[in-house]
């Protein structure tokens, strides 16, 4: 026989963990969707992350997208292993900052000139849950105008 509740003990005392991603993904979504132009456009913060994400992936040499991957922990790098739309065979294509943001801007199906606020809100994020080491492997590999995005400010 089940023994009875006891009316005067909390139940709700210890929050219930649903999944362990959830810790970490929704901060990182909720910095993104924080940022003013994500507001103003109507964009969503996973949708955003996706496409500066599938962009970023589509630059980086295959073992350094793979150590991105593997230190966005919690479900944030899920978003970076998911990515198909910018995927080509070609791997580590050269792109400038203009193609950059072009991509994202397509992505979104917003204006070009809306693309830089989205990439350093995604960026940001991104490089303040990662170790300053792999911030600068990363920006490494990017043309100097948009490593400049991905670095940590001084």
């Amino acid at each position: 026989m089940a023994s009875p509740q006891n009316p005067n003990q909390d139940t709700h005392a210890v929050p219930v963990k649903e999944r362990d991603e959830s810790l970490e993904l929704q901060p990182f979504l909720d910095e993104i969707q924080s940022d003013a132009v994500m507001h103003s456009q109507g964009l969503d913060a996973r949708e955003a992350a996706s496409a500066v994400l599938c962009t970023l992936g589509r630059r980086l040499s295959d073992g350094e997208d793979v150590k991105l991957y593997r230190a966005l922990t919690g479900g944030i790098g899920e978003i970076l292993g998911a990515c198909s739309v910018h995927r080509g065979s070609s791997r580590a294509r050269r792109i400038g900052r203009d193609e950059f943001m072009s991509d994202v801007a397509d992505h979104l199906k917003i204006k070009v000139d809306q693309a830089p606020r989205v990439v350093a809100a995604v960026f940001t994020a991104v490089r303040d849950r990662i170790p300053e080491e792999e911030v600068a492997a990363v920006a490494s590999q990017l043309p100097a105008d948009l490593g400049d995005y991905f670095r940590r400010p001084v």
